[in-house]
């Protein structure tokens, strides 16, 4: 019997599942926190917001 993948194939698709998980994963446990300090603020706003956030990750 054939496979219906090569090995080349079949490791995007695993990486993709990857990704794809990791941003799933990231949506459900971001902060709202950090999702409110990020919306209507300007560049600087939001470097400021991914960095309340970082911090609060690693507490």
């Amino acid at each position: 019997m054939e496979l219906p993948f090569t090995n080349l194939e079949v490791a995007f698709i695993l990486l993709a599942f990857v990704i794809f998980s990791l941003f799933t994963l990231a949506s459900i446990y971001t902060p709202a926190s950090f999702l409110k300090l990020e919306k209507g603020k300007g560049k600087e706003g939001r470097r400021n917001a991914r960095a309340v956030a970082f911090c609060h990750i690693q507490q």
